[in-house]
């Protein structure tokens, strides 16, 4: 892949006040991108991060804000030198390249062989999550494309949409492939301040797109989950209850967010019971039964309902599944909350046998000094 050349790609990056993510950004272009053209949008800093822009391209401009991700995306792939265009965030860096199997082609290469569709990336989000725990969320995303066939959509949380629906059912029937590009974002690993801020700023974008798409569920489930960052878990709740009732396809990826996320801020506000019922059917199928994340949450509503001995064993059973995007749901929090429900239950030497398997997790080892010294 680093032999290659991309002289026939153009990156296209909006950015506003995050100069140091910015040049980390470029390098990573420059880096795995040789020759590609890039094009930078300035949305109205005053960090210098157009003058950084300008020491790794020449093709750079500035944009007035008016409270549209879209309107800014399309502005900057106006900029671009070449048609074929991949979208970066600034506060994405590019890691390198997956291997290419399981239908997995290289950039170029795919373009190629699947004229008039869109090329997706694989991005990793890494954040700390409401209960403190590190959670690295894998996802595919669509940011390759044909500008002379698609642009982008909706003035937050943005999608690539077609130029000309005529003859398609909607705005995205069309065609995808993944490409082996993998990028990592840190956009979310923010303070609590600057959660909240961000999260307040998506709300009232948020707001306004479903005034004007008052049928999209997909809307819904961001601004829940908006909500949701902001610790607004009853305005979540309704949100998240409004995205259902839109009845999203199951085929949806951000389905299972949906639901994770619906589940906790029931939980968060007194809703366990309600939450279990939710999620209950769903156990069965496959997505969720594998999803050590969705099962760990299963077992969270079930100890919270008093169903101890059905918890423990969940909990346990997380134990068995791969690791998911939440750090610790197959492993220590799984051990660990096994051994709570131990010892509030009277088991003590299970509940010192589940704690010394959660190893060096501060809770557990809390708990281990209190039954053994």
């Amino acid at each position: 892949m680093l032999g290659m050349n991309y002289k026939d790609l153009s990156v296209c990056i909006i950015t506003r006040d995050q100069r140091e993510k910015l040049i980390k950004c470029l390098r990573a272009v420059r880096e795995h991108l040789r020759g590609t053209d890039i094009a930078v949008l300035d949305t109205g800093s005053v960090d210098g991060s157009l003058s950084a822009a300008a020491e790794f391209t020449s093709n750079t401009g500035s944009f007035d804000w008016c409270d549209d991700f879209s309107a800014a995306k399309n502005a900057c792939v106006d900029m671009a030198a070449n048609d074929l265009v991949l979208i970066i965030d600034s506060d994405e860096y590019i890691e390198g390249f997956l291997p290419p199997e399981d239908g997995i082609t290289d950039l170029l290469k795919g373009c190629k062989e699947h004229p008039g569709a869109v090329g997706r990336i694989r991005r990793i989000n890494s954040y700390i999550n409401r209960q403190g725990l590190r959670v690295n969320y894998g996802e595919w995303i669509n940011r390759l494309f044909d500008r002379r066939l698609f642009h982008f959509t909706g003035r937050i949380h943005e999608q690539v949409s077609l130029r000309n629906a005529e003859g398609k059912r909607d705005l995205y029937d069309y065609a995808m492939f993944r490409t082996g590009l993998k990028l990592f974002h840190d956009g979310y690993d923010l303070s609590p301040d600057e959660l909240k801020k961000k999260a307040e700023r998506n709300i009232a974008l948020l707001l306004k797109e479903t005034e004007e798409e008052p049928r999209d569920p997909y809307l819904y489930y961001q601004l829940g989950k908006s909500y949701y960052t902001g610790k607004k878990n009853e305005e979540a709740v309704k949100s998240f209850r409004k995205a259902l009732e839109l009845r999203p396809p199951d085929d949806k990826e951000y389905l299972s967010d949906l639901y994770c996320l619906m589940g906790y801020a029931l939980l968060e506000t007194g809703g366990a019971k309600e939450a279990l019922e939710l999620l209950r059917p769903l156990r069965s199928e496959k997505r969720y039964a594998e999803d050590a994340d969705f099962l760990f949450l299963y077992a969270m509503l079930l100890m919270n309902n008093a169903r101890f001995d059905e918890a423990r064993e969940a909990f346990i059973a997380c134990t068995l599944l791969p690791p998911s995007s939440t750090e610790g749901t197959n492993s220590f929090m799984a051990w660990y909350n096994a051994g709570v429900i131990s010892e509030v239950t009277g088991d003590r030497e299970s509940a010192i046998g589940y704690y010394k398997k959660a190893g060096s997790f501060e809770a557990a080892r809390q708990g281990l000094d209190r039954l053994l010294f």
